[in-house]
């Protein structure tokens, strides 16, 4: 355990130095308050052992300071006084201070105190896990009620929409086959329209009259080319409904063979209308690759999650760049933007759930997290590289059979 004594004393220092070490402790020196504050904030330290009167930063400004950092790890306190006023003590403790040691001490009293502080710490980070597991689980049942209702949604959606579709586009055919029969009847009655206007002119004119009002050199020649947008139109509506049941699955088992290059090309459809909305060109570089035994449901979550990061990442009219090939005994995806980046001091927390540099509101800080949990799950990892101002890389490596995981 890591140890910063700061004490102005150089005998005191010293000695208390010397007994942590023999007592197996790393220790870390500072002849004032000023000096343990500026080795604090470069070092992580899990016990602070601190007297009260020293020149510039006392003891009590130091452990105030050091609770108002906010670190994310527990870090105990103990504060070295000759003090002995209730007032003193109590105004310690409220400042965050975790116990005290009476000037002068015995060294047992020292390593009993400094002990307790051990057990503490290591009672505090048993918690922090516990907490972090239980939320990790929270966000796994939030995304499994979320994928069973997209499924159910996607489930309702194909009913209640290709029925109708298919009653519209078999009536569309129908409708554009007889336009097409009454443009040739029509093409027929203009050929005789010089007769017509010899045998009854008055019939002719108002004719000619009617056929100018109503455009129908335009109509002729649009009608063609709205019939073929409305059946493209379907044709979209039916490709959407198409895509959500591919990435949810529906009728698929837990556990199923998979082309991860399909599961890449089903999570890119659903973020489609976003990259054609702001321009984003995608290259895809995928080889013949093995194919993967995997949840695909949750696979193709996890894509959908790495590839929405990287279109918010990223600038209009850029580029996201997929790769996917053989590596090693697993597959490997890589999908990589020239985006935003992510600062180094967010690197080791963008896998935590709930952990989000956006706005508030505008993320939930799960997408990541999920993503992690459900690689791990199975056998596989997941990691990045990216910096500021340059983008990031997503690397999935999933094996082609997965392994327990505990």
């Amino acid at each position: 355990m890591k140890i910063l004594v700061a004490e102005d004393s150089p005998v005191m220092r010293k000695i208390l130095t010397a007994s942590l070490q023999r007592w197996g402790y790393d220790v870390t020196e500072a002849e004032d308050g000023t000096a343990a504050w500026e080795r604090f904030q470069e070092g992580e330290y899990q016990l602070v052992l601190t007297d009260w009167v020293m020149p510039g930063l006392d003891g009590y400004e130091l452990v105030r300071r050091i609770r108002a950092a906010g670190r994310p790890n527990y870090v105990y306190l103990i504060l070295l006084t000759a003090k002995s006023e209730k007032e003193n003590l109590v105004q310690a403790m409220e400042a965050g201070a975790d116990d005290f040691l009476a000037k002068p001490f015995a060294s047992d009293e020292l390593r009993v105190r400094v002990a307790q502080g051990e057990r503490v710490i290591r009672l505090q980070t048993a918690l922090t896990e516990q907490n972090q597991k239980l939320r990790e689980a929270q966000a796994a049942l939030m995304q499994s009620e979320k994928l069973t209702s997209l499924a159910q949604l996607a489930a309702g959606m194909a009913h209640e929409i290709n029925n109708p579709i298919a009653y519209v586009s078999n009536n569309l055919t129908v409708l554009r086959r007889n336009a097409q029969d009454l443009d040739e009847i029509l093409a027929k009655y203009q050929e005789g329209r010089e007769e017509l206007a010899r045998v009854n002119p008055g019939l002719a004119d108002e004719a000619a009259h009617l056929e100018q009002d109503l455009d129908l050199a335009w109509i002729r020649e649009e009608l063609p080319r709205t019939f073929e947008a409305s059946v493209d139109g379907l044709k979209r509506v039916r490709d959407i409904v198409k895509n959500l049941r591919d990435f949810a699955r529906l009728d698929e088992a837990d556990f199923e063979s998979v082309d991860l290059r399909k599961s890449v090309e089903c999570a890119l459809n659903m973020v489609r209308p976003e990259l054609d909305k702001r321009k984003i060109h995608v290259l895809v570089e995928s080889e013949e690759v093995p194919r993967v035994f995997c949840r695909p449901l949750k696979v193709n979550q996890v894509f959908y999650n790495l590839l929405l990061n990287a279109v918010q990442a990223s600038d209009d009219e850029s580029t996201i760049e997929i790769r996917t090939c053989t590596d090693g005994e697993g597959v490997r995806v890589e999908i990589e933007d020239d985006g935003t980046g992510i600062d180094r001091n967010n690197m080791p927390r963008i896998f935590e759930p709930f952990f989000t540099t956006r706005p508030v509101g505008q993320g939930k800080g799960l997408g990541l997290a999920l993503s992690y949990g459900t690689i791990r799950d199975h056998g596989g990892r997941i990691d990045v590289e990216s910096e500021v101002g340059y983008g990031s890389t997503f690397r999935v490596w999933l094996p082609f059979k997965p392994a327990p995981v505990a």
